[in-house]
């Protein structure tokens, strides 16, 4: 106490003591302070007045751009949440989630070369990546480049580059627990709002909603009953993703999709397998689902019954043109074994590999196979390293469970098992579930590592 009150005369003195000066410490002009904000201030007046529409995009995408350098990752949850709802948001305008997709992947490559995410080591996944885009740039640079493949090749970096947001942000401050809630979540809405306006949509009689095509709209809800499952077992609440996941599995029977049907099912076989569904709890999964489908056949039962009728009407037709289309793919890719015939170019090319019923599929452009279409467009290579992207994320989310019995890693394992049979019969490479729970994996992947120390023996006293 004594030798802080001799101090404290001389602290107080020193405040006003002009600070010395120090030769090695640079000091910005002064003019700058004034002809920064003039310079700046007459070029905003000048764009102002020559073109007022693009000066306030810029201006706003500045902004916007700031903001999510400091909030990336809840720009990130924002990305995953509006895919589910695409087709609605074209109302507000055309390009609104890939304009939302490209302003935080910008964002994150600002922040990026600025400090890094993670200290985390290299993962297979994005090693995979890597590959997959050498082999998509050799491919067009092999096969030649027009619009369709341009496109094309603008959507896989889109996805890739997602791939690559998502998988740093997870290993950042981004909770991977976080990331399968909002995508639960928000699929289950999307899934409530299609059940909604099942009773009068026109058309097409099968649940789609905000995802119009009722085929894609069903691969995402099986991506989201297993993260489901996964959210429930480390939730303090788990009545409310119980109720999430019973709706995600409503509205998947509702899309009629066979091959989700059939991915659905050989997801919660794997889901009984790690533990992550009792035997009795797929019971009562199923019987509330088969409840619930039979209410709503009962309250509409004219529009399930002429749905049910125009989905048998085309059932053996959708069998032949897909075996068609199949047949086409492998076609394709045993012209050009090695790089394929380039981005796009199954849409364009498929129907000069036509057989004898080439006609019936003449105006389809996908080949309701995402490895055959892979295959075509990418060739074996390409092929290989898709498989090598999803076979290492299922590699490392397996490793995971093992190591500590993670509900997550087992959710993302079985998602990626149930996906991976949809696959088989959609093409699915150009929308979010592959490559999000790519993503969640890479997370999961590089837990702790740590092996569990044993508690300390406690001796007992004499």
């Amino acid at each position: 106490m004594t030798l802080m009150l001799r101090e404290a005369p001389s602290a107080l003195l020193s405040v006003g003591r002009p600070r010395r000066h120090d030769p090695s410490r640079r000091t910005r002009p002064a003019w700058l302070h004034t002809v920064v904000p003039v310079l700046l201030a007459l070029l905003g007046g000048v764009s102002v007045g020559l073109a007022p529409g693009l000066t306030g995009l810029v201006v706003l995408a500045v902004v916007v751009l700031t903001l999510l350098l400091g909030q990336i990752e809840i720009a990130a949850l924002v990305v995953v949440a509006a895919s589910v709802f695409e087709d609605y948001l074209v109302f507000v305008s055309p390009a609104a989630t890939k304009t939302l997709a490209v302003v935080v992947v910008v964002a994150w490559a600002v922040r990026r070369a600025a400090r890094p995410f993670h200290h985390a080591p290299r993962s297979p996944v994005l090693v995979s990546a890597g590959v997959l885009v050498v082999v998509l740039l050799l491919s067009t640079l092999v096969t030649g480049s027009d619009g369709a493949a341009v496109a094309t090749l603008g959507r896989w970096a889109g996805f890739l580059a997602v791939l690559v947001v998502l998988a740093d942000c997870l290993r950042g401050r981004l909770a991977p627990t976080v990331l399968a809630e909002v995508y639960v979540a928000s699929c289950a809405l999307a899934a409530l709002c299609a059940l909604v306006v099942f009773p009068s949509a026109d058309g097409d009689r099968r649940v789609g909603g905000p995802v119009a095509d009722p085929n894609d709209f069903a691969f995402y809800l099986l991506a989201a009953v297993p993260l489901g499952l996964a959210a429930r077992a480390e939730s303090r609440r788990p009545r409310a993703w119980d109720l999430a996941t019973v709706v995600c599995a409503v509205a998947l029977a509702g899309t009629y999709s066979r091959g989700a049907v059939l991915g659905l099912l050989v997801a919660l076989g794997v889901a009984v397998v790690v533990r992550l569904l009792p035997w009795r709890a797929v019971g009562a999964l199923l019987v509330v689902v088969v409840t619930a489908v039979a209410f709503t056949a009962s309250v509409n039962a004219d529009l399930v019954r002429v749905s049910f009728e125009q989905k048998q009407a085309v059932a053996q037709e959708n069998v032949s043109q897909r075996l068609e289309l199949w047949q086409q793919a492998a076609r394709m890719t045993l012209d050009a074994p090695l790089l394929g015939h380039g981005p796009g170019s199954f849409a364009e090319e498929h129907q000069d590999y036509a057989g004898d019923a080439g006609a019936s599929v003449a105006d389809l452009d996908t080949a309701h196979n995402t490895y055959l279409e892979v295959a075509a467009e990418l060739g074996l290579l390409g092929l290989l390293a898709l498989l090598s992207v999803l076979g290492t994320a299922f590699a490392g989310a397996w490793a995971r469970w093992r190591r500590d019995r993670s509900p997550l890693a087992a959710g993302v394992c079985t998602a990626l098992v149930g996906t991976g049979v949809a696959a088989s019969f959609l093409s699915e490479q150009f929308y979010l579930p592959l490559w999000l729970l790519a993503a969640l994996a890479v997370a999961v992947s590089v837990g702790d590592r740590a092996p569990a120390r044993r508690p300390p023996r406690v001796r007992r006293a004499r």
